[in-house]
């Protein structure tokens, strides 16, 4: 009888991939440049951002990590929950390598170095992160977040300051809270929530930012977070004057100025009646102001149907040699936003007036005439242009444009935390730049990307860090010299309070902008302390 033939699959596996002999080892890899060996080294901790050690040590100088966790409101119960040290050391962590997504939290799971430096257990899930911001009540969390923020600033808000208030578009793709179809040029007919968001003026020092429905983009929704944050200050820590575009010069937004005292300059939109006033002033031919840079003021005075009462008013134009001449429609970008004015050449004019075909901006204050005249207001509402790179980095840098939840409390607390880690990370690179702003998208390859391993030798817990910058020496060098500075100050300040250290770090940082001057709250000994 013959055996029975072994069965044939209906479906062969093919060629079986046979694994490396020994998986523990090494084994041999050949590459253009030749062959090598691959060997797996699952216990030796290591960070791609080795660099932070130096970050976190500015933040320890300072008394910052601490005091942001001691007033933290999410609170877990039992043994099983993550901790908020380990969830607000996470979400830091995802947002100063540039995520802007939960998802993206991932990348930092495998970090086994920095979590040890903020004193956290490791790091923990996307949903981990995602549902402890939800665990946050919405009202306790946002007067706990705007009070780091603005403790962040507030000892140096005692000196003269310029506040910018302006409102930018985050366009939404889901099902969430709040997301409704409103103003969004980029992308019109979309859904979006809308930040209306208050910075220090040339600093770029953000003072919070409150998220709004999309169909709340008008200025005035963001007056309440406003105030409520002004309010949190001393009188004596209040802006010089706020200052916004045209969405903000309206009497709805200039009383309620005019009621607190604070003064303002806003842009006009050009409506009728001050394209009227601009061709009553070029008819009468009045005499305008240089200001140097090009440009030219004239002021006068105005009073629209819906306003309760006159107002100063600043029209400020380019000078007539550098004036741009050409017909509506052929500007660079193809199309001119802004319609012709009236007082165009050709256009209603007396044989005596001289004509013009340049733009006309209308400037609407309650500065003082004496203090600011009208020759100085076009440069201090140019320098407004500076809050537009703000929003650029931080909605393409920093993850404002992401980190979306379902909730419109937890996008609120976390654009807040975005705009709180921004602003340490900001005063930090003042170590190494004290003249210059430095985005994200530089400052990261320089001063956070470096391979860092941990080492234990004789007690002694040392972390190398290896730069792959090209410029990696003088990197070194500039780190190295900061790093022991923050340990003199670290060492000379044991025994101060938080805010005192704080007030000391930001005089170091911010002495270019204070022009050599100390902040008031420093002990009578700080200057013999470190000169020597």
């Amino acid at each position: 009888m013959e055996a029975p033939a072994a069965l044939i699959p209906a479906h062969p596996v093919g060629e079986i991939q046979t694994a490396p002999r020994n998986p523990s080892g090494s084994w041999p890899v050949d590459t253009p440049g030749g062959r090598f060996h691959a060997e797996w080294d699952d216990q030796a901790p290591v960070t791609r951002e080795g660099q932070l050690i130096f970050f976190f040590q500015f933040l320890h100088t300072g008394g910052r990590w601490e005091e942001f966790l001691r007033g933290c409101p999410l609170l877990y119960t039992g043994n099983r929950g993550s901790g908020a040290r380990n969830v607000m050391g996470t979400a830091m962590l995802s947002i100063l390598c540039g995520h802007w997504r939960y998802a993206h939290i991932n990348a930092v799971r495998g970090d086994g170095i920095n979590p040890g430096l903020l004193g956290m257990k490791g790091t923990v899930s996307e949903d981990a992160v995602r549902l402890g911001i939800g665990r946050i009540a919405e009202k306790p969390g946002l007067d706990w977040l705007s009070g780091q923020i603005l403790g962040s600033i507030a000892p140096a808000l005692g000196l003269p300051w310029i506040l910018d208030i302006d409102v930018t578009v985050k366009p939404l793709y889901g099902h969430q809270q709040g997301a409704e179809i409103g103003y969004n040029p980029q992308k019109p007919g979309r859904p979006s929530h809308v930040y209306h968001s208050y910075f220090v003026a040339n600093l770029r020092i953000s003072l919070g930012v409150e998220v709004r429905p999309g169909n709340e983009h008008a200025a005035a929704k963001g007056l309440p977070g406003l105030w409520q944050t002004l309010e949190k200050l001393p009188r004596h820590q209040w802006p010089t004057f706020s200052r916004g575009d045209c969405g903000y010069g309206s009497e709805t937004i200039m009383l309620e100025h005019e009621e607190r005292g604070l003064p303002y300059l806003f842009k006009l939109r050009h409506t009728a009646k001050v394209k009227d006033l601009v061709l009553r002033m070029m008819r009468h031919g009045a005499a305008w102001q240089d200001c140097g840079d090009g440009w030219q003021a004239l002021e006068t005075q105005l009073k629209l149907g819906r306003w309760s009462k006159q107002r100063r008013v600043i029209l400020v134009r380019e000078t007539p040699a550098t004036a741009p001449v050409g017909e509506p429609g052929n500007s660079r970008r193809g199309k001119d936003r802004q319609s012709r004015l009236p007082h165009a050449r050709g256009e209603g004019w007396d044989a005596c007036a001289t004509p013009w075909s340049g733009k006309i901006a209308v400037l609407v204050t309650s500065l003082d005439e004496q203090a600011f005249p009208a020759t100085v207001i076009p440069k201090q509402y140019r320098d407004r242009a500076d809050a537009e790179n703000c929003f650029d980095e931080l909605k393409n840098q920093w993850g404002w444009n992401g980190y979306t939840s379902r909730r419109l409390a937890s996008s609120r607390l976390m654009a807040n935390l975005i705009a709180l880690v921004y602003n340490w990370w900001s005063l930090y690179l003042r170590f190494y730049d004290a003249e210059h702003h430095r985005e994200a998208i530089r400052t990261r390859p320089m001063l956070m990307s470096g391979v860092g391993r941990p080492v234990r030798s004789g007690g002694q817990r040392t972390v190398k860090v290896s730069v792959l910058h090209e410029k990696g020496d003088l990197i070194a060098q500039a780190v190295t010299r900061i790093s022991n500075e923050l340990h003199h100050i670290c060492a000379i300040t044991e025994r101060w309070t938080v805010e005192q250290r704080w007030t000391l770090l930001l005089t170091r940082l911010l002495r270019r902008w204070l022009g050599g001057k100390w902040l008031p709250g420093l002990p009578d000994e700080v200057e013999l302390l470190l000169s020597g």
